[in-house]
Parts: C-alpha cells; structure tokens; sequence
C-alpha cells in the first residue's frame, strides 16, 4: 500500500499496553514512557532498513553506530492505564549526514494519534567515531521508502532546525538556575563504548538530586477552586549538541522563557562543568490541565505571577 504522490504508508513497528507503572502524578502515562516507545520503533526500523551494525555503503567496512542528536515530539492525547497502543513509521527524509523519522503513537480502540516524533539519525564508525556519510546507491534505496509528513505531526511552535538558545554555565550559575546538584555521569547509563543512549537522554536532565528538596515527578498545583492543575507537556525538543561520556562532571538548569494564557514554555541546558561546554539543550511547551475535568485551563493569576517572578524572558 502506498500514500499519496507515489509514496510509501506509515507502517507498524511497536506495539504496547500502558501499564500502571508508567503512570504518574498527573494520572496520565508520563512522557518518557511515549518517548521509549518511539525510539523502539527507530532501532525496529534502522534494523529492518540493514542500518544498524553495518556499512551504510561505501569504502567504509566498520561496523556502524547511530546518534540522534534532534528529537522532536509533539503531545496529542493523554493515555491513561491500559490502553493499547502502536507505533507507525517511516523515513521522511535522508542525505548524505543521516536520515530523517517520523513517527505517530496511535491508540487504535479510540481512532486517535496520541504523540507525533521527529527524529534524526546520524551514523558513526563505531571504533573511531567518525561520521560517516550513506552511500549514494542506499540513498536512493531509503529516498524511495520515504512517508509523507502529515500536517498533524508538524511543529506548532518550535523550529525544528533552528539552533537551540543557550547561554554560560557561568550566567546559568550566578542566576542559580540549577535544579539539579553536580554528579558524574555513572557507566551503568551508558553503552558499552561509555556513550549515553538516546534511552537515557531525560536522566541528563532528571538524574541525581534535586537543588530543593521535594516530590518526586511532574509538580501538582492547588487551584483558587479547590481542583487541582498539572503542567503536561504539549511540544518538546532536545538537541545533543555534544556526546556525554561516562564520568563526565555535569549539571541541569532549567528557566522559563515564556508565558502565555494557558502554556509556558522551559528551557533545559545540560552543561560538562569541567570544559563549560554545552552538552545537551531542551525545550519544552507546558500545557495548563486541569487534573478533575481533564482539560485545558488557564495558568492563574497568582501562579502567572509567581513564574513570571524567575522567568528569563531573554532567553525566549
């Protein structure tokens, strides 16, 4: 079966029920569990595409790892406890560097998309680490598998290709926007060559101990009518501007940047204290929920003041 203009349908490539584990204080299935969900569906398509552990042509005779260095997702539905779930798939697009996913989390007992993704996959030798590019003849190969890019999985508010905004670590400490103390980056998070996964990139941000003390996940707020408000993530991208390495001594920040009647959008930086040097940059557009009535609201006035009250709207 093929879409429209001659190309390929999104296939099935995972399938899954929510499990009661994977929900959280919000009382919907958290967001790194959709995020684990399509990246499986990556590795299932590089797999079935001979990508992985392989050439991708060429002189080149090492064995290949990849990296996504920009991920993209884009939240439609809240999925609660056990409900069904797949993931379809295709390539969007490919060159030289790399290619292009795209994938839809689909619920299919309720006909609806829950998340959209977008990633981009690039390929190295896996001794030296050095980019390689994909041949023409596998090019053309992967060209004509290519998906269509249908407007529900496109970006609403943030450019996919524009670099992140990002700033020191040292204005990111004079403006104590840490939210996470020092640590090192164990062996146990990463593969076997001492690189972290994709698997484990929200743990960069979330890993080790907290500045404040508090609970654990998404902050729950009480409103001026006694209901409760969460702040669910609508939009995110995350850009791996440098590979972390076990050992490497590192701190999260993270400052809001924007507000709006119902949404906020964070910013999150990830910085290797030792050289400075920015190794990952987050951005994520918040939605106000209501947790009784499961819809969108707007942010409060007093809760709009006191977010204002550290926000960095220069970093917008």
């Amino acid at each position: 079966m093929e879409g429209t203009l001659g190309m390929k349908a999104l296939r099935v490539l995972h399938e899954s029920l929510v499990e009661d584990e994977e929900i959280d204080a919000l009382g919907h299935m958290n967001v790194r569990h959709y995020g684990r969900r399509a990246l499986a569906s990556t590795e299932k398509l590089l797999v079935d595409a001979g990508l992985i552990g392989q050439t991708v042509g060429g002189d080149n005779e090492g064995a290949l790892v990849h990296a996504l260095p920009r991920l993209y997702t884009r939240y439609h539905r809240e999925q609660l406890a056990g409900a069904r779930l797949e993931v379809h798939g295709g390539i969007l697009s490919v060159d030289a560097d790399g290619i292009r996913i795209y994938h839809e989390l689909v619920n299919p007992e309720r006909r609806e998309v829950a998340a959209t993704f977008v990633q981009d996959v690039v390929f190295r030798e896996a001794e030296s680490n050095e980019a390689v590019e994909i041949a023409d003849s596998v090019r053309k190969e992967l060209t004509e598998a290519r998906i269509e890019w249908p407007a529900h999985g496109r970006s609403r508010s943030i450019d996919l290709d524009a670099p992140p905004v990002t700033l020191s670590v040292e204005d990111a400490l004079e403006s104590g926007l840490a939210f996470r103390k020092e640590r090192r980056i164990a062996a146990a998070d990463c593969d076997p060559e001492g690189r972290v996964g994709a698997d484990m990139r929200p743990f960069l941000m979330w890993g080790g101990e907290p500045i404040e003390p508090g609970p654990e996940g998404p902050p729950v707020f009480d409103l001026p009518d006694g209901g409760r408000m969460g702040l669910a993530s609508a939009e995110t991208r995350s850009v791996m501007l440098e590979q972390p390495m076990a050992g490497m001594r590192i701190q999260s920040f993270a400052a809001t940047v924007e507000l709006a009647r119902k949404t906020n959008m964070r910013r999150y930086w990830v910085f290797d204290l030792d050289t400075g040097r920015l190794l990952l940059a987050n951005e994520v557009v918040e939605l106000a929920l209501d947790l009784e009535k499961r819809c969108a609201i707007d942010i409060p006035d007093g809760m709009r003041e006191r977010f204002a009250s550290t926000a960095r709207l220069d970093l917008r």
